[in-house]
């Protein structure tokens, strides 16, 4: 089968995450359920309380004022990353907000820091991991000024997971926190 430039680019692009995000997220989860032998709640992927979720959204509140000022104090320069999120269709980017909320939370937080935390017996230890293999693709697409912007929801994502231990609330806070690119993409400020 040969791929055209259009498909290839699918597969090159940050669109590609719609599909690899996905397929290691179903890959992870025959491993824990099958080789494992565990339950999705091992890593923190279990129903909510309101509790939960009212926390969520209360770090998201907190985030948003956060990334506000520090915009204002340090205007973020032009991001190529940013600039080809923005050029995606709507419904891919829309795609794309709720994948990278969903799976990257599996991928990012609860597997890696409750299967670290059990080998290494360190929370501390199995975050700071978790968080270098979360900022770093971030840092190379984005730029290093993505963490003055994202760097607050980041931690309280972190620090949700830490206290909470569930992924759902994880996922509605950054959701809420990738949903605020869709202000720029409808041109509505940013």
């Amino acid at each position: 089968m040969h791929l055209t430039g259009r498909e290839s680019a699918f597969f090159a692009g940050p669109q590609s995450v719609l599909l690899w995000n996905w397929l290691a997220v179903g890959a992870l989860l025959v491993f824990v359920l099958m080789i494992e032998r565990r339950g999705m709640d091992s890593f923190g992927l279990r129903w909510p309380s309101a509790a939960d979720l009212g926390w969520a959204v209360a770090f998201f509140a907190v985030a948003t004022a956060a990334s506000s000022v520090l915009a204002s104090l340090f205007p973020p320069p032009a991001s190529d990353g940013m600039e080809r999120l923005l050029g995606l269709p709507l419904p891919v980017l829309i795609g794309l907000i709720v994948t990278t909320a969903v799976t990257e939370e599996v991928l990012y937080r609860g597997y890696p820091i409750e299967r670290l935390c059990a080998l290494t017996g360190h929370a501390w230890l199995a975050t700071a991991i978790s968080l270098v293999l979360f900022v770093a693709p971030h840092l190379a697409f984005f730029g290093p000024h993505w963490l003055l912007s994202q760097g607050v929801n980041v931690v309280l994502i972190y620090a949700l997971y830490l206290w909470r231990r569930n992924l759902p609330a994880c996922m509605l806070l950054h959701g809420l926190g990738n949903a605020m690119i869709l202000f720029p993409a409808l041109g509505l400020g940013g």
